[in-house]
């Protein structure tokens, strides 16, 4: 009995000699696999067990799965950094556009006769103008992305924010040859918002309307218990549905409408706005939106033009 107790005694210590023996091996196995997975995370490697453990296993696949996420966290990184060297270019491009158009006006100032001064002058001042916008947009969008824009919400007087907003590009779309209608309550109607935060998103809107909208403009106004829903929608020949969920996006231009002086940073700005007074703003498309049509037709536009919605929607009181 005792003999067979010393035997069994000598397997068992055999047995799990053996097995660390393997766990050793199988550990040295994952380490060099690791190391050799470090050097080039892009291609697509996992650790493998030499010999099978039930442990093991757990942990290599946990380290598998880390692995995982560290090769998609480096694509959206270097897609990342892709994008934001884009952006960088369109900067630059955008700011050095009339920079370049000022020098090159005040250099053929110097050899100007006085009868021209005045009119060079005056497109220096508006290239001026046009580069300030572009470098306060930028600012502000920066302001935005670290949290450093001051938001004081208030009661407001939505309404009357807005038709002033109007009056002040009433000209720029009547220039573009938008027919502005509205249905506005002559009343004050209250929000929580703030005034300069407000009067930044419909101006916003407005110069996105007269830059890439055709024909017509349609304010609409829907008080609901919680909300206040605004709406404008504009008729559109170079937007297309497939450009509808990018709208928002930072620095996002459709490539032909890319010769103007906008940044791209327009509505990017507003939805950041807009949700900062705890409110939304939202674009959608319709060929013949409710109301729209009939709109459309009444002011001699064609119902299957695009038109696009922009939905602004803020917190009531």
């Amino acid at each position: 009995m005792i003999y067979l107790l010393f035997a069994f005694l000598i397997f068992a210590a055999g047995f799990f000699a053996l097995r660390c023996h393997l766990i050793k091996h199988a550990l040295k196995e994952a380490r060099r696999e690791l190391l050799e997975i470090q050097k080039d995370l892009s291609q697509n490697q996992i650790l493998h067990l030499a010999s099978p453990d039930q442990d093991l296993e757990k942990l290599l696949h946990a380290v598998n799965d880390m692995l995982e996420d560290l090769r998609r966290e480096r694509l959206n990184y270097e897609k990342r950094e892709k994008e934001f060297q884009r952006q960088i270019e369109q900067i630059s491009h955008d700011l050095r556009t009339p920079l370049t158009v000022i020098l090159g006006y005040l250099k053929f100032l110097k050899q100007a006769e006085p009868s021209e001064t005045a009119e060079i002058l005056e497109i220096i001042e508006r290239k001026s103008h046009a580069m300030e916008h572009l470098v306060s947009q930028f600012y502000d969008f920066s302001r935005l992305s670290s949290h450093d824009y001051k938001i004081e919400l208030q009661q407001t007087d939505v309404c009357r924010i807005l038709r002033e907003a109007l009056l002040d590009n009433y000209q720029i779309l009547e220039q573009a040859q938008i027919t502005v209608t509205q249905t506005l309550p002559t009343r004050p109607v209250l929000t929580l918002g703030d005034p300069q935060a407000l009067e930044r998103i419909f101006a916003n809107l407005f110069q996105n309307a007269s830059r890439y909208g055709t024909g017509f403009l349609r304010i609409s106004f829907e008080e609901q218990p919680e909300n206040i829903r605004i709406q404008f929608a504009n008729g559109t020949e170079t937007l297309t549905p497939e450009d509808i969920p990018h709208l928002f996006e930072r620095f996002y231009m459709q490539d032909s409408a890319r010769t103007g002086s906008g940044t791209g940073l327009g509505l990017t700005i507003a939805k950041s706005l807009a949700e900062a007074m705890h409110g939304s703003l939202t674009a959608s498309c319709s060929p013949g939106a409710s109301g729209i049509s009939a709109f459309a037709s009444d002011i001699g536009e064609s119902s299957e033009r695009l038109t696009l919605i922009f939905t602004l929607t803020l917190t009531a009181i």
